[in-house]
């Protein structure tokens, strides 16, 4: 876990980059990483943020800290005593992490020790230290964060880096590095012109150069500045070396580096990349003491795709490290993908080394083994680096090895070296976007920083590879009336990305091409084919179909891609694309036959149809169903065959399936994009994921209104309609199970009319119509005997008894769930059984059988097979809302904690809330108010964001518990009152009964009794209407008050 400040403010979590969210959220986020550990009073944080604004201090900070943990929560990130990373603690927040742990405070650390080192005569690994904290910074801190307190920290921050470069600077001119440093140094003075103590060091670095009018010429300028800006003289000290260079003093002579083979050590590297950008993580794992530090000779083996940066990132670190390796820089391209000659044979490539290092021809042998052996005889006691680029395979360079410690080798190629023996991989990835941004501005020119969300969409089109991104930012320089808007648009076409991405004489897909070349004819014939797949990732039994080819073929295939670097493995056993080689792959497979790239889409598109039904009839055995009824099954596929295979399978491939659907609705798969949404929608649902359920079943309604197939769209029109309903949608299910129903009436389907009228049952019941919903519940039910439906027996009974508990006859609902029980266990439906029992518990409870409730949640939790995480976390609420009437709060609350958990990780923020409500209510019992209007607080604010209006009630009535609970009944009542107004809003006559019973009990407790009497009457009457339990003990509250008064 890592904090990043020192560019754009983020999390960096098991390989992957986050943000804090909204702004005020990173601002507070920004505060309490400067002072880890230590808290930040309330006013302190409103103060800087809210750049003094007169404000309550902890109101305006409990939302932001709020949505805070959440986002900490999300991401996954712990800490601190309780799990909680963020901390309340007497009026002030405190960030509970290790300073190590953010990447600033490392920053000070390493420069502190390398400091140290300095000061005990360990220059070089000073030098590293430096180096090391230099590249953490990412770019401008804290950037994109507004206001004074971030300006102000911003600059002092860009102080300390600054602070660093200097003392670094200082150092490695001491160590003769003048030439290297004068280009940096020039940067650095024209950012920061009146900095004299880099003016200084800039006039050292020339004169030591042999460049003593430009050094003169540099104090002229800052002179020039001083003076007509502020009228004031140099420093004396610049005047002093001003005087010094006039005169040639001596002691200004450059020092000479260490070397063994004298003052004319051999140095071939090619110039420094002036595109190189970002790489510091990667820089810092290179350089590092676990890489370099090592006994044996350092082969640092960088392999990726074409045009990742491999040769720019390979020759700006031996540029880095040259210091270390006084005895010669050597470079050579082994030209292993080069389109007009040959790769180097390694013979040859000898031959180049030996005489760059100053052999003559005469003195080389002609053998392999021999000149290998006088090359390793003349690196022997020699520090010489190495760079040996575009490297074909391990074989190309065995040979060029160094034979002992003292020497460092730095191979780059586009294939896995994993042949060559002790060498450390490093698989270059694409750029992080912060630095893809910059590398583009760099190649298109600064102010093109004015459009950053269409920079951001370049980048994102390019696929944030290095080459791509400089093409087009180079093309866009030279087309001064272009925006970046336009080149967006440009690369937008799938049909014309690649050839968008190219400028006067280079194109990304020539280096596509090179790699393509270096494939065996079989490998390019699959690669090819490659393109025809609509998905974005693939496992060796999709690609078998795909090309129709033995599951072992594909997966030789797949690995020798994997080794090629044209294909990655983000997961094990599933590969993908980058996006400009599938581009590049499609390109190919369009000079193919219509029919074969038909054929291969048809096989792709039937195994995931296939598969999808197959998991779907494991996972949810009786649900109506329409077949599939495929032609032929695919030739290979991965075993199925049991829920919790299944339930993987699924949740692995879901994304790939929701392509593959929108694939064939928009490609003219009419029957694949009316089947997919059927046979994905119950699994959607049951995760949670309405929003895409909805999506695929519309796309499914109007594939069967283009079939024509009157059974399959009121099919898919009943599938939409149970998915609005678990989505709250309630009117627009309604509404759709109308319609549904005269169509199935007229069909005489029978199945399909109890279903719409077991759905419309639902959606009444939850609008508090209760009498409406079991007249349509019921009329289900009597069609699902009749036509001797058990399962649909079953639910149509689950649910009357649910209904009966919410009326408070919890007998009758316990006599229901019990008959639904047994047909369930004639059936051996387990999963159905699960629900039961979940539902029999929660109603023995409300018969105040705790005992019995218990007993049915422990045999619920053996069906551990049958559950997903969402059963099981509801399971866990369930338990723990009977212990806490058990008076077990501990219990409680950590099986409430652990159903949170698994809420917060599968984006159920809906069950979320209704947790962290229970939570609340839980601490109001154990007389802890001030946790439980917390968490109350929480729900509340995700109620409103989720719209959730009735949790929102339940978050408000259970924050006015825990206030009545302490005596501040006045503020009770207010949000009483507001839960109220929800409840009416909402037409939820049962909730809107049991606010004003609650504000009758706050008001009582004021003394108003008038007041409370009228409010209970109220109350009374909701209850009556709705035959509600409740009715009878409030009708004796209001008897008692009347004889007391």
């Amino acid at each position: 876990m890592e904090f990043r400040i020192l560019g754009k403010l983020e999390l960096r979590f098991q390989d992957q980059n986050h943000d804090f969210g909204w702004t005020k959220a990173r601002q507070v986020m920004a505060v309490l990483l400067l002072t880890p550990g230590h808290p930040v009073s309330d006013r302190s944080l409103v103060a800087k943020l809210w750049d003094g604004e007169p404000l309550d201090a902890a109101s305006v900070l409990r939302p932001v800290v709020s949505r805070l943990r959440r986002r900490l929560r999300e991401i996954g990130a712990t800490g601190g005593s309780n799990g909680e990373l963020l901390r309340r603690i007497s009026g002030a927040y405190i960030l509970e992490t290790d300073a190590e742990n953010i990447d600033y405070h490392r920053f000070l650390r390493l420069c502190k020790d390398a400091q140290a080192s300095a000061e005990s005569g360990d220059i070089e690994h000073a030098l590293r230290l430096y180096h090391d904290a230099e590249s953490l910074w990412r770019g401008e801190p804290l950037n994109g964060l507004p206001g004074t307190w971030a300006e102000t920290t911003r600059q002092t921050l860009q102080e300390d880096k600054l602070r660093a470069v200097t003392e670094r600077i200082a150092l490695e001119l001491g160590r003769g590095l003048h030439n290297q440093l004068v280009p940096e140094l020039h940067d650095l003075v024209a950012r920061f012109p009146l900095d004299e103590t880099l003016v200084e060091l800039l006039m050292r670095a020339l004169y030591a150069s042999g460049r003593q009018a430009d050094a003169l010429s540099a104090y002229r300028r800052a002179r020039e500045r001083l003076v007509g800006e502020f009228a004031i003289e140099p420093s004396a000290e610049l005047c002093d070396l001003h005087q010094r260079i006039l005169l040639h003093d001596p002691s200004l002579a450059a020092p000479h580096p260490r070397s063994t083979s004298g003052p004319t050590a051999p140095n071939y590297l090619p110039v420094d990349p002036l595109t190189f950008t970002g790489r510091r993580g990667e820089l810092a794992t290179l350089t590092s003491d676990r890489v370099l530090g090592g006994t044996a000779v350092p082969v640092l083996a960088i392999d990726g795709m074409a045009g990742v940066g491999k040769t720019t990132l390979a020759v700006h670190l031996a540029h880095h490290l040259a210091p270390r390796y006084s005895d010669g820089l050597l470079y050579l391209d082994l030209q292993g993908h080069n389109a007009t000659h040959k790769a180097v044979e390694p013979a040859a490539a000898l031959d180049r080394l030996l005489r760059q290092l100053g052999i003559p021809g005469t003195e080389i042998p002609d053998e392999l083994d021999t000149r290998a052996a006088r090359w390793r005889r003349e690196l022997a006691g020699r520090r010489v680096l190495v760079v040996l680029d575009d490297a074909s395979g391990h074989q190309q360079i065995r040979h060029l090895l160094p034979g002992e410690p003292g020497c460092l080798v730095i191979v780059t190629s586009r294939r896995r070296l994993s042949g060559l023996e002790g060498a450390e991989p490093f698989p270059l990835e694409v750029l992080q976007p912060e630095d893809a941004a910059e590398l583009f501005h760099r190649a298109a020119g600064t102010h093109r920083e004015r459009e950053p969300e269409h920079v951001t969409k370049v980048i994102r089109l390019c696929g944030h590879l290095p080459l791509a991104i400089q093409l087009v930012g180079s093309r866009l320089r030279h087309r001064p009336t272009w925006t970046v808007a336009d080149l967006a648009a440009r690369l937008s076409l799938d049909s014309q990305r690649l050839a968008e991405i190219r400028t006067e004489n280079r194109e990304i897909s020539a280096a596509f091409e090179l790699s393509f070349d270096a494939l065996t004819p079989f490998q390019q014939w699959a690669f090819t084919r490659l393109g025809f797949h609509p998905g974005t990732e693939f496992t060796p039994h999709c690609v078998a179909v795909l090309l129709d080819r033995p599951l072992a073929d594909a997966e030789r295939f797949l690995e020798d891609l994997v080794d090629y670097h044209l294909i990655t493995e983000p997961r094990h056993g599933r590969y993908r694309l980058h996006d400009l080689i599938r581009d590049y792959a499609v390109s190919l497979a369009s000079r193919k036959s219509e029919s074969e790239r038909t054929g291969a889409v048809r096989r792709v598109l039937d195994y995931h149809l296939f598969l999808a039904d197959r998991a779907d009839r494991l996972l949810y055995q009786h649900r109506t169903r329409i077949p599939v009824n495929l032609d032929l099954p695919p030739r290979t596929h991965p075993d199925i065959e049991t829920t919790d295979q299944a339930g993987t399978w699924l949740a692995t491939e879901l994304d790939d399936l929701l392509r593959l659907t929108r694939y064939a609705a928009d490609h003219g798969w009419i029957r694949h994009s009316a089947l997919f949404p059927h046979v994905l929608g119950r699994h959607l649902s049951s995760w949670g994921h309405w929003t895409e359920a909805v999506t695929l079943h519309q796309i499914a309604i109007d594939a069967w209104l283009r079939l024509d197939d009157q059974r399959g769209t009121a099919r898919a029109m009943t599938d939409l309609g149970e998915t609005l309903w678990e989505a709250g949608r309630l009117d627009e299910s309604l509404g759709l199970a109308t319609r549904a129903l005269s169509m199935q009436i007229a069909l005489d389907d029978q199945h399909g009319i109890a279903e719409l009228l077991d759905l419309s049952g639902r959606v009444h019941w939850d609008r508090s119509e209760l009498d409406v919903a079991l007249r349509f519940l019921q009329q289900g039910l009597d069609i699902r005997r009749k036509i001797q439906d058990r399962s649909g027996v079953a639910k149509s009974l689950n649910h009357i008894a649910g209904l009966a508990h919410d009326k408070g006859d919890y007998r009758t609902a316990s006599d229901r769930l019990r008959e639904v029980l047994a047909l369930h266990e004639a059936d051996s439906d387990l999963r159905g059984r699960l629900v039961v029992l979940n539902n029999l518990g929660e109603t023995e409870a409300r018969l105040g059988n705790l005992s019995a409730a218990l007993r049915n949640y422990e045999r619920a939790a053996t069906l551990t097979s049958e559950m997903t995480p969402k059963d099981k976390a509801g399971l866990l609420h369930n338990t723990a809302s009977v212990l806490q009437q058990l008076g077990r709060h501990e219990e409680a609350l950590e099986r409430y904690q652990e159903a949170l958990r698994t809420y917060v990780g599968i984006g159920d923020g809906r069950r979320e809330a209704q947790t962290l409500n229970s939570i609340g209510s839980c601490y109001t019992d154990m007389g802890r108010a001030g946790q439980a209007i917390i968490h109350h607080q929480k729900a509340l604010s995700i109620t409103r964001e989720l719209n959730a209006r009735q949790e929102e009630i339940r978050a408000l009535l259970g924050i006015g518990d825990a206030h009545d609970r302490t005596d501040r009944h006045e503020t009770a009542l207010c949000f009483f009152s507001e839960g109220l107004q929800v409840a009416q809003a909402i037409g939820d006559v049962h909730q809107e009964a049991n606010c004003l019973d609650r504000m009758g009990s706050a008001a009582e407790r004021t003394g108003d009794l008038q007041h409370a009497r009228r409010l209970w009457q109220r109350a009374l009457a909701l209850y009556d209407h709705l035959e509600m339990p409740e009715a009878q003990p409030l009708r004796t509250r209001l008897r008692d008050l009347s004889e007391e008064s």
